[in-house]
């Protein structure tokens, strides 16, 4: 009985433990490419103003994540998308 709370604990302790781990990640460049494609898909069938702000964003939001700023690219990407109507 005893080991079998020990191992219960003990999966639910690192359970726990990677959970808390993958929550923190800081954004990758692989995101970059979702967003872009996401924004591009929304952004292609539209004709209004919200749609030509956006195809513009996407070329910034690009660049800065060609040159690693991905806090500031998650930033305007997701005001982007905001602004476009896309849940996230």
């Amino acid at each position: 009985m005893t080991r079998t709370m020990t191992a219960v604990l003990s999966l639910g302790s690192l359970l726990w433990l990677s959970t808390a781990a993958t929550a923190q990640q800081p954004p990758m460049p692989s995101d970059c490419d979702s967003w872009i494609a996401t924004i591009n898909n929304e952004a292609g069938v539209r004709v209004d103003e919200a749609g030509y702000n956006a195809r513009l964003k996407v070329e910034e939001i690009a660049k800065m994540c060609s040159e690693g700023k991905m806090d500031e690219a998650r930033k305007a990407a997701t005001e982007t998308m905001a602004n476009l109507g896309i849940k996230q």
